[in-house]
């Protein structure tokens, strides 16, 4: 329902209305929920909704309802309604106005983290894969885009959206959150993720990037990510572009990545290129094209890898090329693999 709303043209998130969202009780019908919540999301035949009611004597005894306990614990910011694009709740049932409530970024990522704590503990999971994964949900929530609401894997992506909240915010929101189940596990992700992500494959770049070399990463300084760069004085009206936010810029390094997601193959995509391209070196920032091919396999990311280390090396410190080699060499491949494996699409749609 979150991914529904971000994605939707006609949908809204705003602030929780305490009032509103306390004194759930346990007489929801099946047809107040057929009738309030979406079809494209809620499927009764394929899996109930999850409702969290004040406590356990109130939770709900609907058949469409797997019930939770625990809101009269949780603060008012744990929550976002979904609205009209107007501002209007988003369906009336017989005789009532139906409100949705759905989590927010941090509470949506420790019921992530539980449901991966209990795959860990199953084994069917790593601790490791579990973190990564966790890391690429905290991206996406924290970031400009959302995976598809019912095939979040392989289904369609949607970009350019509002954010919904920070990584900061977050991380404060999961730290009212006490011992609970999974918050353990969603506060060290957290603690890896980062603000303004615009694609799944930015996502992908920024786990090989920044991520530590046991997660399969290079553990490199975080770079500012989809943030307008201010031209140097003088230069802005020679460059030709008015703005410009590149997927990854390390001004430390000074060095910006972008990921070249469309098709590049055409006269006007390659002109385009080059545009950027000469901008970037006008700007004293170098510059690498990330393509599909860089990802392919682990091999193609580790010769990426060792690409941007030529770059950025005689702008990092002295312990910079030992740090490189201990990260592209043989030990680090497993890691990077399992990386490849949870934040990359299927195979079939790289």
């Amino acid at each position: 329902m979150l991914r529904l709303a971000r994605r939707s043209g006609e949908l809204a998130l705003v602030s929780a209305d305490g009032r509103a969202l306390r004194g759930a009780d346990g007489s929801i019908e099946p047809a107040e929920l057929l009738a309030a919540l979406p079809g494209d999301v809620f499927c009764p035949k394929r899996c109930p909704v999850h409702l969290r009611f004040d406590d356990a004597p109130a939770r709900s005894r609907c058949s469409l309802v797997r019930a939770h306990s625990g809101l009269s614990a949780l603060p008012d910011e744990a929550y976002l309604e979904v609205v009209t694009f107007s501002g209007d709740p988003i369906a009336t049932v017989p005789g009532q106005v139906a409100r949705v409530f759905v989590e927010a970024p941090g509470l949506a990522l420790a019921s992530a983290a539980t449901g991966l704590s209990g795959a860990v503990v199953q084994g069917r999971l790593s601790g490791d894969a579990a973190l990564i994964r966790l890391v690429g949900l905290a991206m996406e929530l924290c970031g400009i885009y959302a995976r598809d609401p019912i095939e979040p894997l392989s289904g369609p992506v949607a970009h350019d959206l509002d954010p919904i909240g920070s990584v900061a915010e977050a991380s404060g929101l999961v730290g009212e959150l006490g011992g609970r189940r999974g918050v353990a596990l969603a506060r060290r992700a957290l603690a890896l993720a980062n603000d303004g992500s615009g694609s799944v494959m930015e996502t992908f770049w920024y786990g090989v990037f920044c991520l530590p070399p046991r997660l399969g990463g290079a553990h490199l300084l975080r770079p500012l990510q989809n943030v307008r760069l201010e031209w140097p004085e003088g230069l802005v009206g020679v460059v030709s572009h008015e703005r410009m936010r590149p997927d990854f810029y390390w001004p430390e390094y000074a060095t910006a990545c972008e990921h070249q997601g469309g098709d590049h193959a055409d006269e006007a995509a390659l002109a385009e290129d080059s545009r950027r391209a000469r901008d970037y070196e006008l700007c004293h920032i170098h510059y690498l094209p990330l393509t599909k091919q860089d990802a392919r396999t682990e091999g193609a990311v580790r010769a990426l890898l060792a690409q941007l280390f030529q770059v950025i090396a005689p702008h990092a410190d002295s312990g910079f090329s030992r740090k490189a080699s201990r990260v592209l060499g043989d030990s680090t491949a497993g890691a990077r693999r399992v990386l490849l494996g949870q934040l990359l699409p299927p195979v079939g749609m790289r």
